[in-house]
């Protein structure tokens, strides 16, 4: 189960409107390169989600539900009021606890839920070099994240050279994150760029659906060797 995303069912709809790869020839004109952190940079999100479920002692549904829960007050879903900065992590946490309860007591603190959420995780190296290799070849590269303030520290331990991304954009720091079209005319504004000149790696259907939508290339990252010979394109 994924949490850097709506909600599955959107996932699935969102995936349905995708075009087949195969039918996308990578475009001349691409310029940029919009690449996502977690589930793509890193090892996928669903380890992390079933590392996070082991040590809570909480069966996954019960947690996504008390998190879904949480994202509903605020008419939202999921992991959005983090990412969008608009709930601390502490907070959070206290709500997923209290919407656990009485049914289930989490054996780890969900206040410091970015401690947990990246235990483990590992970062996709070899993608990193590719990015790098593209920025020598004269793309411009950027970093496009939904994430949350307090999960810096832990992203910056993982990834301490980021010199291969001129740009990055964190949802919290913006209000907005993927799939809002917004957050996308953001990025082609940072490179000056039109739609048609951006690619983004993703590994959420919805977020490269929306990505699709204003006309942008884009990459759905479901394996290594996949995502590489799509940039071997450019």
């Amino acid at each position: 189960m994924l949490l850097e995303t709506t909600s599955l069912a959107d996932d699935v709809r969102s995936a349905d409107r995708l075009l087949p790869a195969a039918q996308i020839p990578m475009a001349a004109e691409v310029s940029v390169v919009w690449c996502d952190f977690g589930g793509v940079l890193t090892s996928p999100i669903s380890e992390a989600f079933d590392r996070l479920v082991s040590a809570a002692g909480v069966p996954a549904a019960a947690l996504r539900s008390a998190i879904s829960a949480v994202a509903d007050e605020c008419g939202m879903q999921l992991l959005e009021p983090m990412e969008r900065g608009l709930m601390p992590q502490r907070e959070w946490g206290l709500r997923v606890t209290a919407a656990l309860a009485p049914d289930w007591t989490p054996r780890v603190d969900l206040t410091r839920f970015a401690d947990h959420w990246y235990e483990g995780r590992t970062m996709n190296n070899a993608l990193l070099d590719c990015l790098a290799d593209c920025r020598r070849r004269g793309l411009r590269v950027g970093l496009l994240t939904n994430s949350v303030a307090e999960w810096e520290p832990h992203r910056a331990a993982l990834m301490p050279d980021t010199s291969m991304f001129e740009v990055t954009i964190n949802s919290h720091e913006i209000g907005l994150r993927k799939p809002d079209p917004e957050i996308y005319r953001m990025a082609e504004d940072a490179f000056g760029v039109q739609p048609r000149q951006c690619l983004l790696i993703d590994d959420t259907p919805v977020n490269c659906a929306a990505a699709q939508a204003r006309g942008w290339q884009t990459i759905l990252h479901s394996s290594l060797e996949h995502t590489l010979n799509r940039l071997a394109q450019l």
